[in-house]
């Protein structure tokens, strides 16, 4: 009797993928995002019934790009996390609004870019992924796709983003955000599982040219 497939198994070589991490990893991830999906208020089958039909194709698409995307950080293929060294606490710096601003200014930047968004709540202090997709130059100002409106110099102009600041894609502000650090008024606490959304973003970004 032959042993069943696993369904993430890996049966031909391709770019991105690795026969033993790649079908470990996409199960992780899977398990995951059924996890979530079996805790959300369901408004209409139908709408569940999509996500669950795409939800491979999601997996995989994440899983691979995990696995290729030469992210500097350690990749923990059984939990579909990456971890990294954690900064004793998270703050911005005094260079960060104009080097912002000078990147923004960029015509050739493409929409759709991975920006790292600093909350700076006292209770809970995170690092999030989110992407830009419009650049206002007149009003100075960009759209990110989650968090809304930011200044060129990194203020949220959301009625409910007082803790919000963008930054410019850096290592210092990907890092601890790929890998969930997390920090409260005591200092660093256990962090955060990203989204597949976020993981994605991750996957996104061009660590090469970051280094």
């Amino acid at each position: 009797m032959s042993e069943q497939r696993d369904i993430f198994e890996v049966v031909e070589q391709r770019p991105g993928y690795d026969p033993v991490a790649f079908p470990e990893l996409c199960t992780a991830l899977y398990e995951r995002e059924l996890a979530v999906l079996a805790q959300i208020q369901v408004h209409s089958a139908n709408g569940l019934q999509r996500r669950l039909r795409s939800l491979s194709y999601y997996v995989r698409t994440a899983g691979r790009a995990m696995l290729s995307c030469g992210c500097p950080c350690d990749l923990d293929v059984q939990n579909a996390s990456w971890q990294s060294p954690q900064k004793a606490k998270l703050k911005s710096t005094a260079t960060r609004g104009t080097k912002l601003e000078k990147w923004l200014q960029d015509k050739n930047l493409p929409l759709g870019t991975t920006v790292p968004i600093l909350n700076l709540n006292p209770h809970l202090q995170q690092v999030r992924l989110d992407s830009i997709d419009r650049i206002d130059r007149e009003q100075g100002r960009v759209h990110c796709n989650e968090f809304g409106w930011f200044l060129f110099t990194g203020e949220s102009c959301e009625s409910e983003g007082d803790h919000l600041l963008l930054a410019k894609p850096e290592l210092a502000w990907l890092k601890p955000a790929v890998c969930g650090h997390q920090w409260s008024h005591k200092g660093r606490t256990d962090p955060r599982t990203l989204s597949l959304r976020e993981l994605l973003l991750a996957t996104a970004i061009d660590w090469q040219r970051l280094r």
